[in-house]
């Protein structure tokens, strides 16, 4: 693909982005997207292979976002809060802010063939985790074994968590209500790897 001048990348990736959470992966087109971005209806044709490019891009975008509001979460010292707890509750709140771009990674839309940058994005989120991970149990405050495994674990609860409160299942009266707990249920589930000393 010919590079894009940075202005007009991000002209479409803004209008892919609107689109997106407007009416989820269907309203994202080729044409639209130029046609929202005040280009031609055809423009992002020239920049973009076809739909599952543009959404890998906008989804590599997103990973992004969700990898900075972990690293802002991590260094924000609130509290006696842990790198590991702020992060994961920046994770929690950037995901929350954008539901449908979260789905759009998470969800069961499938991006026919990812791009290398989306590749690069997930990795780049997962690895960060490790590494707080690997850091709680230099510290202390995580317990010993694979981290891998214990990771997974994190990882998987707190997107079930985000899942269940973006589609209306973790709420009043049933159950607590995800969107207001979501940081006591994040520190909760924490507690699963906590050593029992450190509690």
């Amino acid at each position: 693909m010919d590079s894009l001048p940075s202005e007009t990348r991000s002209k479409l990736l803004a209008a892919a982005s609107d689109l997106l959470t407007q009416g989820g992966p269907d309203a994202v087109t080729l044409r639209a997207v130029g046609s929202q971005a005040g280009l031609s209806r055809t423009a992002a044709y020239r920049h973009f292979k076809d739909k599952d490019d543009l959404l890998s891009a906008v989804a590599a975008e997103n990973l992004d976002y969700l990898g900075e509001q972990m690293r802002l979460g991590a260094a924000s010292g609130v509290g006696d809060r842990t790198p590991l707890l702020g992060a994961l509750l920046g994770y929690t709140e950037g995901a929350m802010a954008r539901p449908a771009h979260y789905r759009l990674v998470f969800g069961d839309f499938q991006i026919g063939n990812p791009s290398r940058d989306l590749e690069n994005a997930a990795t780049a989120c997962t690895d960060y985790l490790y590494t707080l991970v690997s850091k709680g149990q230099l510290d202390g405050y995580v317990v010993s074994g694979d981290v891998r495994e214990i990771t997974a674990l994190v990882w998987a609860t707190v997107h079930g968590l985000v899942d269940l409160t973006l589609a209306g299942h973790l709420r009043e009266p049933r159950t607590v209500d995800g969107a207001t707990k979501m940081p006591r249920l994040v520190e909760l589930a924490l507690q699963a790897v906590t050593p029992s000393q450190s509690r």
